[in-house]
Parts: structure tokens; C-alpha cells; sequence
């Protein structure tokens, strides 16, 4: 039998850890299924766990430039590789876009994290969680996206190219307002 991974976020954008994320899951399952949270603007909503998440500067890249990054990211992977939009604030949505018998790998980074894991576990998905420590955050990177400053550095070669392609820095640099 094959054991489906399953991991998620916003991915905004796909950075150094979120690979090291999704090649932690990889290493334990035979196919891997990367949900990418946020990816109708309808279904976001404020967390108290994280409560800037919901807000546009925060979510500067769409669902489909996303995709072109994680789809970058993880194309050497050894083992299948699914993407697909993950619902995270939509339990009720979540047997439509992930199987019940996949695994759902966590990070666990910060409280957000922990709520996550709890919340998937409420509603009977197996959970597999490491903890550690953030090395990098998608909000620094914007920052400095925003200020000129430099960011390609915590972000895999091939999605700063696919930022590059479509012009993301300057689309985070308007929305945060050159902060």
C-alpha cells in the first residue's frame, strides 16, 4: 500500500524551509500531496493564532503563481508530486481536495502551527508533527521585497525565477507600500 503525504500553507512565497518542509514528508511517503492554502480569496478568513494572515499584503502572490513555485520547487523529488488547493479554514471542503487516508506533516514553528495540527486531528486526519525552529519567515522575505532589499537568498533558485517571471517583488512592493 502507498502512503500518501500531505502537506500545506499559504507559500507566500515558497521559501527555503517550506522545501525543507515538503522534502521532510516526502522522505515518508511514496506520494506526496502539497495543499496550498489561501487559494480562493473567499475562503479566507482571521485566525487569532496568526491574526495578519488573512490580510492582502500578506497574501500578495495568487493561487496559480503559487502553484508555478511549488511546482518549481519540487521537481527533482524522487516520488509523485500532487498540488492542489487546501482549504485549511474549510474542514467541511477538505475530503474534496485531500484524501482521509493521506498523512498531514506539520512543521510545528509557532502557535498557528499547533492550532492547525489540533484542528486536522479534530476532524479525524492522521497527523504526523515535528517541532522546530523558524529559520526563515514569508514575512521577512516580503519585507524585504519591499524595501529592495535582498531576499533571493532564503528563497530555491528556481522560485525566485518564477517571482521573477511574473514581477512579484513589485506587486508586494505596492501593496506594502515600499515599507
Amino acid at each position: 500500500m502507498t502512503r500518501l503525504g500531505h502537506v500545506h500553507g499559504r507559500f507566500q512565497p515558497f521559501h527555503r524551509e517550506h522545501l525543507a518542509y515538503a522534502e521532510w514528508a516526502a522522505d515518508e511517503c511514496d506520494r506526496l500531496l502539497v495543499g496550498i492554502t489561501n487559494a480562493d480569496p473567499s475562503h479566507v478568513t482571521e485566525e487569532s493564532a496568526d491574526p495578519k494572515r488573512h490580510e492582502p499584503k500578506h497574501n500578495p502572490f495568487r493561487y496559480h503563481e503559487r502553484h508555478r513555485m511549488v511546482r518549481a520547487a519540487v521537481a527533482d523529488f524522487e516520488i509523485p508530486v500532487d498540488i492542489m488547493p487546501f482549504p485549511i479554514n474549510r474542514p467541511d471542503l477538505w475530503d474534496d481536495y485531500a484524501p482521509r487516508d493521506a498523512v498531514h506533516y506539520v512543521n510545528v514553528l509557532e502557535d498557528w502551527h499547533a492550532v492547525k495540527a489540533d484542528r486536522l486531528r479534530e476532524h479525524g486526519r492522521r497527523v504526523e508533527t515535528k517541532r522546530g525552529t523558524r529559520t526563515v519567515s514569508g514575512t521577512d522575505i516580503r519585507r524585504r521585497m519591499a524595501a529592495g532589499a535582498d531576499w533571493a537568498d532564503d528563497v530555491p533558485d528556481a522560485v525566485v525565477e518564477v517571482i521573477r517571471e511574473f514581477d512579484g517583488v513589485q506587486r508586494v512592493r505596492k501593496l506594502w507600500g515600499g515599507e
